[in-house]
């Protein structure tokens, strides 16, 4: 198994935290995406783009579904829940993830907005991220007692908020979003999913 992963971006983070948790053995290749790019790129994935999953015979290219794929062929622990309905919720919640959270902070990071449209985006991702923290009074992790494929894909971009200036000031509101990234940031598997470069954005 290949996974071909851009060393500092949100979504091959997702997948690397997932292999992390699931002592997957995998050969991880990180690719800076500004500079040389695997010359098998476009042969692999028609949008010649990162993060990548080949695994024998199987080449995967979307990140939501290599997450599926991952929890689907190494089932222990398990990240999706098992019963349809539950299952289902949590897709939804990474969708929204996706829609709400994802899409924003990569307009931000491109960085190629007006001061005013990149306010603008800034103060729509910061209320989504303490929106958030009703939801976490609740439960230790992304409304579950378990670590899923949500909290894969939230851990990432909460990592990365200092990259995009957003600083969540600590108050009452805003502990128990506090609370549960210093949960998911101390996990082994995020520890261990983390490439040089993203240890560097919080290195303080």
């Amino acid at each position: 198994m290949i996974f071909y992963s851009e060393e500092k971006g949100h979504y091959s983070h997702m997948v690397r935290i997932v292999l992390a948790e699931k002592d997957i053995a995998c050969e991880i290749k990180e690719f800076d995406p500004e500079g040389k790019l695997p010359e098998e790129l476009p042969t692999i994935n028609p949008y010649n783009k990162l993060p990548v999953l080949v695994d024998r015979e199987v080449t995967i290219y979307e990140p939501r579904v290599i997450l599926e794929y991952l929890d689907e062929r190494f089932p222990h622990p398990p990240l999706l829940p098992v019963y349809p309905v539950s299952r289902a919720h949590i897709r939804l919640f990474i969708q929204r993830i996706e829609k709400d959270w994802c899409e924003t902070f990569d307009e931000l990071i491109q960085g190629n907005q007006t001061g005013a449209k990149a306010k603008k985006l800034r103060t729509e991702l910061n209320s989504q991220i303490l929106g958030m923290s009703q939801i976490l009074k609740e439960k230790p992790y992304f409304m579950s007692d378990e670590f899923s494929l949500v909290d894969c894909c939230i851990a990432p971009i909460l990592w990365r908020l200092p990259l995009i200036d957003i600083d969540l000031q600590k108050n009452s509101k805003t502990k128990p979003i506090y609370e549960y990234m210093q949960r998911v940031f101390t996990k082994p598997c995020f520890i261990n999913s983390l490439s040089e470069l993203e240890r560097d954005i919080r290195s303080d």
